[in-house]
């Protein structure tokens, strides 16, 4: 692949997530705008759509964290596995749909939601759009819980302290603003918003792969 191939992929590959987040952000704007679950939904629903020093990020959870990961905690382990999960399974998924908007001759502008949403249904993947809702709700809960734990206050910083003498303090630092993200978010508020999120997700997914079925790209 070129150069210009290149930054034309990584340019799709933008546009293909801000419109993802802005999807987030027009399904559940109540949520962005309540000041408790602020953190919980830009972390969810955009930081990790959108992270920071993706790059070293991806290769310490491919390389470094293989190699240390026998020295962590179980729960600090499970808890880094199903981000780099996420993570892993988010950006293959953003990337085949980037190649599928190239495809399509895209002039480079911003994607309409009808524009958005064409190109998730033609893209298809149900198993694979069904995975990742389902690992999403489970670090939600699973978040939620540790951070709601009184004893998991006492156990973040020496939980840091290892991972930085194992070298993957970029990795836990995801895990602790996850935590930190759901902390002040009442458990009433956080019942309704995963209920939310489950249906409303659930149901976009039907719309996308009505009776089963993955939409093809329209033929020309």
């Amino acid at each position: 692949m070129s150069s210009f191939e290149e930054h034309k992929l990584k340019h799709a590959k933008v546009e293909v997530v801000r419109a993802q987040v802005e999807r987030f952000r027009k399904f559940y704007s109540d949520y962005f705008h309540l000041e408790e679950t602020i953190s919980m939904v830009e972390y969810f629903f955009e930081t990790i759509y959108n992270l920071d020093g993706k790059e070293a990020w991806m290769h310490l959870a491919l390389d470094t964290y293989q190699k240390v990961k026998g020295m962590m905690k179980e729960t600090t382990r499970a808890n880094l596995e199903t981000l780099i999960e996420l993570n892993n399974l988010t950006d293959h998924l953003d990337s085949e749909m980037a190649q599928l908007l190239i495809q399509r001759d895209w002039d480079g502008k911003k994607l309409s939601r009808e524009e958005y949403d064409d190109l998730y249904k033609a893209y298809g993947h149900k198993e694979e759009r069904e995975k990742q809702l389902e690992i999403v709700l489970h670090n939600l809960r699973t978040f939620y819980e540790l951070a709601h734990k009184p004893i998991s206050a006492y156990l973040i910083r020496p939980a840091r302290f290892m991972a930085g003498l194992l070298g993957v303090s970029l990795l836990f630092d995801s895990v602790e603003k996850a935590y930190n993200a759901v902390l002040p978010v009442s458990p009433e508020i956080f019942v309704s918003f995963i209920e939310q999120v489950e249906r409303r997700e659930s149901e976009y997914l039907e719309s996308a792969f009505l009776n089963g079925k993955q939409p093809k790209e329209p033929s020309t």
